[in-house]
């Protein structure tokens, strides 16, 4: 449980940060206009779904990171810090590309003319931003993958800090700049995450130089690694992929409801955000420990690591879950603050019934993270994909499609499938890792695994 903690606690706070600047964001959106939330959390998720296939490839570098150096093979994590630089370039760059699409794209949504152009220039800019997400990511998985998370941590904070300065200044103006609304918080996004890959690579390079890993004589391409990270990443990168693209979906149908149901659908997302996302860091951290382990050949005590991760995890939603449904309107304050009260009056009202649902579906939550993560860390990751492509489309996109088009078309309706789609994964998540077919897995080279 110590190790565990160690190595859990900073990413929980790293992946909190990052929720912590989305709320910020999403916090003075409000503030600022109701099309702006609302156009907020379909533009974020589309472009999560569209940055997923690379943003799999960047994560699982911390994999690669984690049984290499428990395998003692310094040579070979220096390779991997390159491999992921060279992949998420061209990734990023296929991105940038992308970003002109994005007309296109919400204007198949039909949303309210307000909502659309803001849903363009949110989701652009990100896509336009995304290479320094896909850097930022697969230069993180060097410490995290070390068990050095605090680094990770601290980057993490001061990219927030960067962040909420420049929210404030860029949304609303100041007297030397215009106001700039909802870009200016896109905007925010991609400046913050380019600072904290400059302050990882600092940090790479002096660590590598302290510890004698030969970071620069593995500056090559060596296309048999990038392969074999492609190999594991896409996968893990198709899983969120079709998991977001689910979701991206189901706030479709929200937004053609009205304005004002998909505020409140974003409001109650983004604070489960604050409980969701620091889960993503335990789960991050189980994928860590459980790769080393693979690399050192102890399943058992992976084991023993996943067990403890499932106990921190239900404490930690639960006490989310208790705040949900006891003290949402304390939760609600901080958009209320400054928004116009006959505005958001309606959609606090309905964001307050939504807290039920994330209540009800939170400790699925926690089923699904921890024991896919631990599973992917030591390189099952095509079932989850499978698994997550299934219920996806059978759990969530056609029924919501079956509500819209057949039934009731009621808000309630719609987070009733999103609650049965999340116990559907989560159930899926433990039963593959109760199989025990991960014990058998790894991320390493044919001549490698047979030399051992």
């Amino acid at each position: 449980m110590r190790e565990l903690l160690v190595v859990a606690i900073p990413l929980m706070v790293s992946f909190g940060s990052q929720s912590l600047m989305s709320f910020v964001d999403r916090m003075f959106l409000t503030w600022h206009s109701e099309a702006a939330l609302a156009a907020t959390m379909p533009a974020s998720m589309l472009n999560w779904s569209v940055v997923s296939f690379a943003m799999g490839v960047a994560n699982y570098a911390g994999t690669f990171v984690a049984q290499y150096e428990g395998a003692e093979r310094k040579d070979r994590v220096a390779a991997v810090v390159w491999q992921s630089i060279w992949l998420s370039a061209l990734f990023g760059a296929l991105l940038i590309v992308f970003s002109f699409s994005a007309p296109l794209i919400f204007h198949l949504a039909n949303h309210p003319h307000k909502v659309q152009e803001a849903e363009c220039v949110y989701f652009a800019t990100l896509c336009q931003g995304a290479p320094a997400a896909l850097l930022m990511t697969a230069l993180s998985g060097f410490f995290s993958g070390r068990g050095e998370t605090g680094v990770v941590m601290w980057v993490n904070l001061a990219a927030v800090g960067v962040n909420a300065i420049l929210d404030f200044c860029l949304i609303f103006g100041t007297p030397a700049t215009p106001p700039l609304g909802i870009w200016g918080a896109a905007l925010s996004t991609v400046l913050a995450n380019i600072f904290a890959t400059l302050l990882f690579a600092l940090l790479i390079i002096r660590r590598c130089r302290r510890s004698h890993y030969p970071l620069w004589q593995q500056l090559n391409l060596d296309t048999e690694l990038s392969w074999r990270m492609i190999k594991f990443g896409i996968p893990m990168g198709m899983q969120i992929f079709v998991d977001i693209f689910g979701f991206t979906m189901f706030l479709f149908f929200v937004g053609k409801l009205g304005t004002t149901e998909l505020a409140a659908t974003n409001l109650a997302f983004n604070l489960n955000s604050l409980a969701f996302i620091p889960m993503l860091g335990l789960g991050t951290a189980v994928m860590t420990l459980v790769g080393r382990r693979v690399g050192e050949d102890r399943p058992l005590l992976a084991r023993q690591t996943v067990r403890r991760a499932m106990i921190l995890g239900t404490t930690y939603m639960g006490l989310w879950c208790i705040a949900y449904l006891a003290i949402p309107g304390w939760l609600i304050f901080p958009f209320r603050a400054y928004a116009d009260p006959a505005e958001f009056a309606r959609i606090e009202q309905i964001a307050t019934l939504l807290m039920r649902f994330v209540a009800i579906y939170g400790m699925f939550d926690v089923m699904g993270i921890v024991y896919g993560y631990a599973i992917r860390g030591a390189g099952d990751a095509l079932f989850p994909f499978l698994y997550f492509a299934a219920a996806s489309l059978f759990g969530l996109v056609l029924p919501a499609a079956v509500v819209w088009q057949y039934l009731d078309r009621s808000l309630l309706s719609m987070w009733t499938i999103v609650t049965g789609y999340i116990m559907l994964v989560g159930f899926g998540m433990a039963f593959r890792y109760y199989s025990g077919a991960w014990q058998k897995m790894s991320v390493f080279e044919a001549d490698l695994q047979s030399n051992e």
